[in-house]
């Protein structure tokens, strides 16, 4: 439902739902390749992990335009180490496991320099360097002071380092470079396969050129079909319910598909980084199968699969290893080809394309008449596109119009910084509904490169495009409507300007009146002139020529049609010569129509030499703040006056290990009066306190002293919109974290103090390694003044001079440039930026490392081994008690095995005849009669027990006979042995006492 908003509260606030690839949290992947195949295309640091709840560690990854996916992962070895003694190197990815696997699963290679001392008296010495995956490498001197080596393979990636002699103060300095892994093999596919849903989860990538084709099925056991299918370049369709945005999925480029299965047996979609949907499935969930359909490539990502494919074994998959052929991608490729006509994203060539610049005196703009249609009830229904490009921060790209007897209207499409959004908002009865949404890019849209930006739809179904990103118009914003132009009051029928307005008098003898009165929006300026280049326009889903369009707007709006100067706009796209490096815009050196171009090299933190290109510094001179190292505690640096505006501060620095009192490090001086300073106390935040104020918490950053890495600190300006002071702002950036704070003030910058404190060594100072202002010309006042330019001035050089003792190199820090990268997506509170490269500690054998705690693969290696553990002593129990239950049964049936067992026992012969006439008295005998006896009479032999003590003898059966016996009690006196004896039935033994 749209909101009212009636124009007197035109003031308030509009919602924009934030929409982008970025919006949602950036998902932790096994590696660089795993967020390419995610839909990221951009270098940036990403979070890698074994598994989604494992430990996390943010690394470099660098994706190449020909498609080659890095790697990057640091170690504490960067920084050169002498080891006395054995010593292991931690590295930026905690989870050594997962580094193993990490680098088993890639090509990876590592540098490895061996600094020797020149001691040849006391010997060199010698060491071994031992992998990560257990390659040891023995390294001896080779007659060069400096040794170099390529680590590849598994013999990449140092973790340990074991000299051959502990505690040689001559044994050599190591240093390693940063890990470099490329991905192996990929399992690409074409053609349906089927998908594993066993484990409750199963994710694939893939890439096509087609929209409007099912993407995969799942298949319920009672044969219901759901489907999940691409829609319009931009939508999935969940069975049959309504189309969601993601973001465009036929671009030819990779994307992840993931299913869950959560509690409930419910099903859950996630595309590449976007906020997960619930899917409502119909038919039983209980066994459900999935099938992947859509036409174009199909890589296998899931652990079961990419066993399974590169298992040469399984040839489950061989018969589909079949590469499609090559798809669409780029210039010429349609794109919503319901609505547009020939609608394609072309950035490598200007064709078609118009300058437009910001003047004082003239106006900046292209306008299109009859820009759209008009449905029954009044309202605009658009189909437009525009590709631009600017160097500026902030810029309208369109705005339209409409009136007629039914409603009157205006939409607007801008950016400001890195936000670029659109408004829709319709007027009737004195009511105004508006809706709108933006899209978020970290690098912002003023980075001097083609952006393409859609806007379509109808009714309560509009979509901003912006390359491949889209959101849904809704009634949500955070923009006032005082930033979107006014409907001109005179204007009837509809028309769209394309890249500035006229919401200003310019000046006289240059416009027709009536088409002054007719086009003028009597305000302020809101959202600036482009300042820049547009191309590629779409109106009414068509595209249309630029040229005509200007030359009709010339027409009916100049009083001299042939003035080509009247307006600020011109054909083409200039560009310099050569072309600037990466992320280095090229723009205007003063504000001036016939300013020569030149690239702006405070974008890398660079400085412009006199042909306007960048001139990197490549000697490392760190200045140490200390009174040990410098000439003077307090350095005064004058900074010449100029009519440009301060634009950007950077300060490349190294925090001390201790910190005893809190320490200013700069003051930024306008004559005796503080604009802002930069301090650091005692805990490690880094704070810029502005004006002399109290201390402001969004202005601070708390860092780590134990961090060996360069800190950059950044302040950048940002273009305000409008004349509002409360708009005026500077973006401030501690490594990756940003913030906003509020203008350093009108007065000019004329004194930088730098302050040192007293005899400290290197390890308890701040340690400046960079220091640079840059400047950019004003468009509003000064403008022919010759001083008013992009230019930028080195304020480390001025102070090194001061310095007379060098420093230890190997004390003041290491160079990280990854860790002032700005994040892919922000988040204040946990900047997503470089892990810390860890410590070289003592040595840790690789079966269990401290480190190694903290993995989550570790954690359940353990609690599975002591769940085993746990097991086999329940099964020892259990078979003892069965044991001694058995013995114990056997026990009391029975004596026959207790005595059986004992040394004592012997063969025992029956007697053939007779015991007759022997008398068997209570005196001298414990009897029994025949019957009892009667069992033993035809066995060969049987086993005794004699007790001599009480002379009992016991008779044992055989095993198989019953267990019955004569006990018989003999006197304590001898008897003959030549006696006459009876016949009896009890056999008699005969006991030698010898």
């Amino acid at each position: 439902m749209r909101r009212r908003i009636v124009p007197p509260l035109a003031v308030l606030l509009i919602l924009l739902s934030i929409s982008s690839i970025e919006s949602g949290n950036i998902q932790p992947r096994w590696s660089c390749y795993h967020h390419y195949l995610a839909g990221i295309r951009k270098s940036a640091v990403l979070p890698i992990s074994a598994s989604g709840s494992g430990s996390v560690s943010n690394v470099k990854c660098i994706f190449e335009k020909n498609g080659n996916v890095i790697t990057e992962i640091h170690s504490a070895l960067e920084n050169s180490y002498q080891p006395m003694s054995k010593k292991s190197v931690n590295y930026q990815v905690a989870d050594l496991y997962h580094l193993r696997e990490l680098i088993d699963k890639s090509d990876c290679s590592q540098n490895l320099s061996i600094f020797w001392s020149n001691q040849t008296e006391f010997g060199r010495g010698s060491i071994s360097v031992v992998s990560l995956l257990n390659v040891t490498t023995q390294l001896d001197f080779n007659g060069q002071l400096l040794q170099e080596y390529l680590l590849d393979g598994k013999m990449a990636g140092v973790r340990h380092m074991i000299p051959n002699q502990d505690n040689y103060e001559f044994n050599p300095f190591l240093a390693t470079t940063r890990l470099i892994c490329k991905p192996k093999s990929k399992c690409i596919f074409n053609g349906e396969i089927e998908g594993d849903l066993s484990s409750l989860s199963y994710s694939f990538a893939f890439r096509t050129d087609q929209t409007n084709q099912t993407l995969f099925n799942l298949n319920s056991e009672d044969l219901m079909t759901n489907s999940v299918k691409l829609e319009n370049d931009y939508f999935i369709r969940i069975g049959n319910n309504a189309p969601v945005p993601i973001y465009q999925l036929s671009d030819s480029k990779w994307h992840t598909v993931a299913v869950r299965i959560g509690d409930n047996e419910q099903f859950y979609l996630r595309i590449d980084n976007s906020d997960e949907i619930e899917m409502k499935i119909e038919g039983s969930t209980k066994k459900m199968s999935l099938l992947i359909t859509v036409t174009g490539e199909i890589q296998l990502i899931d652990p079961v699969d990419a066993e399974r494919c590169n298992n040469s074994e399984d040839t489950t998959f061989k018969s589909e290893t079949v590469r499609s052929s090559n798809l669409c991608e780029g210039c010429g490729c349609g794109i919503l080809s319901e609505r547009f006509d020939g609608l394609s994203r072309c950035f490598d060539d200007s064709d078609g394309s118009f300058t437009i610049r910001r003047d004082i005196e003239r106006l900046s703009f292209l306008h299109v008449d009859n820009a759209f249609d008009i449905n029954l009830s009044g309202a605009a229904i658009p189909s437009l596109s525009a590709t631009f490009k600017s160097d500026s921060d902030a810029g309208l790209v369109l705005f339209g119009y409409w009136q007629n007897s039914k409603m009157k209207g205006r939409l607007q499409v801008y950016y400001h910084f890195d936000l670029i959004s659109a408004v829709y908002c319709e007027h009737n009865s004195d009511e105004e509904e508006c809706y709108g949404c933006s899209i978020r890019d970290s690098s912002g849209f003023g980075r001097d490169q083609w952006i393409q930006t859609i806007l379509w739809g109808g009714g309560e179904l509009m979509y901003l495009g912006v390359d491949t990103k889209i959101c849904q118009l809704q009634a949500t914003s955070n923009v006032s409507l005082s930033d979107v132009y006014s409907v001109p009051s005179l204007t009837h029928g509809s028309g769209l300007f394309i890249g500035g307005t006229w919401h200003e008098k310019k000046r006289r003898g240059l416009y027709r009146a009536d088409a002054e009165q007719k086009y003028f929006e009597n305000t302020r300026e809101k959202a600036p002139v482009l300042r820049g280049c547009v191309k590629d326009v779409f109106v009414r889903g068509t595209k249309v020529d630029l040229n005509s369009i200007f030359s009709s707007q010339r027409d009916y709006m100049l009083i001299e049609t042939a003035d080509s100067s009247a307006f600020a706009v011109k054909p083409g796209c200039s560009e310099c010569e050569p072309n600037c490096d990466s992320n280095v815009r090229c723009r205007s050196r003063t504000p001036l129509a016939s300013s020569p171009l030149i690239c702006d090299c405070s974008d890398v933190l660079q400085f412009n030499n006199s042909y306007g290109f960048c001139q990197k510094k490549l000697d490392v001179k760190p200045v140490v703040l200390s009174t040990k190292f410098l000439s003077q505690k307090q350095i005064i640096v004058d900074v010449q006056n100029t009519k440009a505006v301060l634009s950007k501060v950077w300060l490349k620095f190294s925090l001390p290990k201790i910190i005893n009192e809190p320490q200013i490090i700069a003051e930024f001086n306008s004559h005796r009066e503080t604009l802002f300073n930069i301090k650091v106390d005692n805990e490690g935040t880094v704070q810029v306190q502005l004006h002399g104020q109290e201390d402001d918490p969004n202005a601070a950053r708390k860092l780590s002293l134990l961090d060996d890495r360069v800190h950059l600190l950044k302040l950048e300006r940002r273009t305000p919109i409008g004349t509002r002071h409360n708009a005026k702002k500077y973006d401030l950036y501690i490594d990756g974290w940003h913030s906003i704070v509020s203008d350093i003030g009108k007065l000019n910058l004329n004194n930088i103090s730098v302050l040192a404190i007293d005899d400290q060594d290197e390890l308890n100072s701040v340690i400046i390694h960079d220091f640079g202002l840059g400047y950019e010309y004003d468009e509003h006042f000064a403008i022919l003044h010759s001083s008013n330019n992009i230019h930028q001035i080195d304020i480390h050089s001025k102070i090194f001079s001061y310095q007379f003792l060098q420093p230890d190199l190997s004390k003041t820090g290491v160079f990280d440039d990854s860790l002032w990268e700005t994040p892919i997506e922000e988040n204040q509170s946990n900047p997503l930026e470089s892990s810390p490269y860890g410590q070289v500690v003592d040595f840790t054998a690789d079966i269990i490392e401290p480190e190694q705690l903290l993995s989550a693969r570790w954690i359940l290696y353990s609690l599975f081994l002591t769940i085993l553990l746990c097991l086999l002593i329940l099964i020892c129990i259990v078979c003892y008690v069965c044991l001694i239950r058995k013995r114990s049964l056997s026990d009391a049936g029975s004596q026959r095995t207790i005595m059986r067992d004992s040394p004592d026992y012997g063969p025992v012969k029956l007697r053939t005849g007779s015991i007759g006439g022997l008398s068997l008295d209570d005196d001298t005998s414990i009897g029994t009669d025949d019957t009892d006896l009667q069992a033993y009479r035809d066995i060969p032999s049987h086993r005794v027990k004699i007790y001599r003590e009480s002379m009992v003898s016991i008779l044992v059966p055989s095993i198989d006979q019953p267990a019955e016996a004569a006990i018989v009690k003999r006197p304590s006196s001898s008897v003959s042995a030549d006696a006459k004896l009876s016949d009896t039935h009890a056999p008699l033994v005969k006991v030698n006492d010898d």
